[in-house]
């Protein structure tokens, strides 16, 4: 009977392990009894950050071992005084409990905050709230599972514990409202491990911070997967400088040898045990102390916070620029990364196995999310590999397709659209006063047809969503200047909009971590440039004809050139009422340019004669202009529009190009049309096409 026999045997069914049976590690590797070495990219759920057999741990172990091991918190040890006060100093807390499991060490953070508002915060005994977060994993004690959303932890195990008020993850408005007089802490994990590695939005933390201290209650940060090094600094909290009253750490604190945990918490929280309130006879044992120090220690003098955050920032690029079809997000932070999969295509615990085929280990999570987190050791080398052999096992479980790729554009519903300023010429806010609701209907409808019509031509469309207060997010040109999967997100020059650049943000890192794009970057805070509004792809060309003037500035053509590596042309624009390049500029696909002849100066035309040609250049008459003919989306030989006369559609059909008409009058009074409701994400250089197709 081999290894693998016996243990399913004699051993309780409570785990489904990977069909490996390891029996050495070091470093970065581990090897099965077979001798086949394995990529370690999962290193115990983060309990082995510092690498297999680190000698300095294992050093550490031997040496204690040799004196004495476990002696129980009956008596005073030479060890745990240096380990706890080590602890401390990094958590920047007061006090230390030491436990052995990340399980218990929440369980004594619940007893303290309990406690603390019964003593402290009066609350009757019995009647204590602690509020966490919906997706939660702290440990599979019932006190625990009891307030867990998974229903498969909570399944035959009650009944549980009452006192725990749950909310979504990430909703700090969710908590503010859930608190209440027998409230005594917020507890949450600052990045969820085992829902698949989720960051919530940014200011949570610090959201959560100030929270609880208005609310005079406690926060406790679960960083058992998160903290030591593992997102790039020592504590995840740090991100936000968030410091929380309780902190919770394990995992990694056992160097990959030895279960340690701890509750670390202020003086006033601590003084609420007393002798008897609480205790383990292994929590704070010598060999536990010795190993948790010399731990710490290695963490800080080889500088694996710091390796995390570089070599991390590496690893979430190399598996964003996987770009697989079944990949539907991709998110982490520091070498803390979750692949996210379309499991109707390939199933995560597939994938992993697969990968342990060619020597690469992992672990999924709820059969959608595969799970990197390598010891903090790991090498640059070693990160390429392991994503060579993601790639692989993707394409085994889930071969891509071979057809041409998805034309994807960005659209935002105009439910919030409204014409409410006036910041360019044809915006008209008394007009929309007046009309109101016929107004807002047409523009739902007429914003329909234009998806469908995009849609009809073989687009896909990814939805930003609308915001009250912000009625020209629907214009998502003016949302950034995209190429190659690089979204370069726009600055607005006018108060009334520069609120939508954070929304925008935020859409864009999502599209990234959705394997959409391959990246998010800014504007220098003093250059404007309105997206694609003002910085049209010439694809025939390769080039980026940049408008400047109205609401762009000249110098933002060189930030463009140098995010993209390819040709800005800066252009003058002199007529107001073709305020931004896209109502003036329209590049079609075999070669020729749409061009409305007012809204350029005479070197402007030179410039534009010179680089397209004059028989390629066709002027928009006058009426079709101000229908703002030329702010059409051009996909295949379709040109899909608002509006223009039959004679402008008959002299684009006679150069084989179809019109499309969509209405889109109310948005007009806005001073937009199709091209300004829609932003191309899918745009290619030609150094792009030439790559793909050499791969």
């Amino acid at each position: 009977m081999d290894a693998k026999q016996l243990e399913d045997r004699v051993s309780a069914q409570n785990y489904a392990p990977l069909d490996v049976t390891l029996v050495r590690g070091a470093g970065v590797f581990v090897w099965d009894d077979t001798g086949k070495r394995y990529l370690d990219m999962m290193s115990a759920y983060s309990a082995v950050s510092c690498g297999h057999s680190h000698p300095r741990l294992v050093a550490a172990l031997t040496e204690q071992a040799n004196r004495i091991a476990v002696p129980s918190r009956a008596y005073r040890t030479d060890r745990l005084g240096p380990f706890l006060a080590e602890l401390c100093r990094l958590a920047g807390l007061d006090r230390a409990l030491p436990m052995n499991t990340g399980a218990e060490a929440v369980e004594t953070a619940i007893k303290a905050a309990r406690r603390w508002g019964h003593d402290r915060r009066g609350v009757a005994d019995g009647a204590q709230e602690i509020i966490v977060a919906a997706g939660n994993f702290h440990g599979r004690t019932t006190t625990i599972v009891g307030f867990s959303s998974e229903a498969a932890y909570r399944r035959g195990f009650g009944p549980f514990a009452s006192g725990f008020v749950t909310v979504p993850y990430g909703d700090a408005d969710a908590i503010r409202r859930a608190i209440n007089p027998n409230t005594v802490a917020v507890l949450v994990e600052p990045i969820q491990g085992e829902a698949g590695i989720v960051l919530p939005p940014d200011g949570y933390l610090a959201a959560l911070r100030k929270i609880c201290t208005d609310a005079g209650i406690l926060l406790i940060f679960d960083e058992v997967q998160s903290g030591l090094g593992r997102t790039g600094r020592m504590f995840a909290f740090e991100h936000e400088n968030a410091r929380p009253d309780g902190l919770i750490v394990g995992k990694a604190l056992g160097g990959g040898l030895l279960p340690v945990s701890a509750f670390i918490s202020t003086q006033d929280v601590m003084d609420v045990f007393d002798p008897g309130s609480h205790g383990s006879t292994f929590g704070g044992n010598p060999l536990a102390a010795a190993v948790g120090l010399e731990a710490l220690r290695v963490i800080q003098d080889e500088k694996l916070a710091e390796r995390s955050a570089e070599l991390g920032a590496y690893l979430l690029q190399q598996a964003r620029d996987l770009r697989h079809p079944a990949i539907r997000a991709v998110r982490g932070r520091g070498l803390w990364v979750g692949i996210d999969l379309d499991p109707a295509q390939a199933p995560a615990r597939a994938v992993c196995e697969a990968l342990a085929r060619r020597g690469m280990l992992s672990k999924e999570t709820h059969e959608t999310v595969i799970r990197l987190a390598p010891p903090l050791t790991i090498s640059r080398e070693e990160i390429d590999l392991g994503i060579r052999l993601l790639r692989e096992a993707l394409d085994e479980v889930a071969p891509r397709a071979t057809s041409t790729e998805t034309t994807r554009i960005v659209m935002c519903p105009p439910s919030r659209f409204e014409v409410a300023y006036c910041i360019n010429p044809w915006m008209a806010p008394e007009r929309w006063s007046a009309e109101r609701m016929a107004l807002t209907a047409t523009a739902s409808n007429d914003w329909a047809l234009l998806r469908s019509t995009l849609e009809d031509c073989g687009a896909v469309i990814d939805i930003v969503p609308p915001e009250v207060g912000l009625p020209d997010l629907v214009f998502t040109a003016n949302a950034a200047v995209v190429l190659d999967g690089v979204a370069l997100v726009a600055r607005f020059r006018h108060a009334e909009r520069q609120g939508e650049e954070l929304p925008y943000r935020r859409a864009f890192e999502k599209l990234r971590d959705q394997g959409k794009l391959r990246a998010v970057r800014l504007m220098p805070d003093d250059v404007v440039l309105e997206g694609a509004g003002d910085c049209v792809w010439d694809k025939t060309r390769n080039l980026f004809w940049v408008g400047y003037g109205p609401r762009s500035d000249r110098t933002a053509a060189d930030v463009v050139a140098r995010t993209f590596g390819v040709e800005a042309l800066p252009l003058e624009l002199v007529d107001p009422r073709f305020y931004h390049m896209d109502t003036a500029l329209l590049p079609l696909p075999r070669g020729e340019v749409v061009y409305v002849p007012s809204a350029f100066s005479d070197e402007g035309m030179a410039l534009l004669t010179s680089r397209i040609g004059a028989e390629n250049l066709i002027p928009v008459p006058d009426a079709d202009a101000a229908e703002l003919a030329a702010n059409a989306v051009v996909l295949g030989d379709n040109i899909v529009l608002g509006s223009c006369s039959d004679a402008w559609a008959a002299t684009l059909a006679a150069r084989g190009y179809r019109v499309r008409r969509t209405g889109l009058a109310p948005f007009r009074l806005s001073g937009g049309s199709a091209w300004c409701l829609t932003l191309r994400l899918d745009l290619k250089s030609k150094a792009s096409d030439r790559a793909r197709q050499a791969a």
